[in-house]
């Protein structure tokens, strides 16, 4: 709780350069889930055999998503045979029914926010994801967050996402000629 009221109240009324906002102060990635929210601008889903990309416009992000039938990596740790902690984690994916996807994330690093508020998140969260198409043109993404170091217990929130057809993943560079940083 403490954690979350530093980075609200560091994010009122400040200049990008004074924010704990590691993506506004170091350009990093948003992470995950924050970069599945609405402030991220396009999202294309594609699948190939034994896998499934979901790729971000915003800072032109990537998730791989194993659909092989591979279980969660248990070793995640920096340094040989272990899965190294990252931004978006690893993620497997499987088809629940024949209308609702289930994706399960762990192995994140721990240095970015779960939401624009400023939720933390740590290297022991879980995430796990269950996408649904309710009517065509529609998706939801059920969030369920999972972790024990910031949170007493899961918590949920659904995502509503809206078909926008005829458009173009076009790059977007993270703070391209940005000069708060530096004045």
């Amino acid at each position: 709780r403490q954690l979350y009221e530093k980075n609200k109240a560091e994010d009122r009324n400040i200049t990008i350069a004074q924010s704990n906002d590691p993506h506004a102060r170091y350009c990093d990635p948003f992470g995950f889930p924050r970069n599945m929210s609405d402030e991220i601008r396009s999202i294309t889903i594609a699948t190939v055999p034994n896998r499934t990309f979901i790729l971000l416009k915003f800072m032109n992000i990537w998730r791989e998503v194993w659909t092989d039938g591979r279980a969660l990596p248990t070793n995640f740790a920096r340094g040989r045979e272990a899965h190294d902690p990252t931004y978006n984690g690893y993620s497997i994916g499987r088809w629940e029914d024949d209308y609702t996807f289930v994706v399960e994330t762990i192995g994140q690093n721990g240095r970015t926010w779960l939401d624009m508020k400023g939720l933390p998140g740590s290297e022991g969260l879980k995430v796990t994801e269950r996408f649904t198409r309710p009517r065509v043109g529609h998706m939801d993404v059920e969030v369920t967050i999972d972790d024990p170091t910031f949170y007493t217990k899961p918590w949920n929130v659904t995502l509503k996402w809206s078909l926008l057809p005829d458009t173009d993943l076009i790059e977007s560079i993270c703070e391209e000629n940005n000069k708060d940083l530096y004045d």
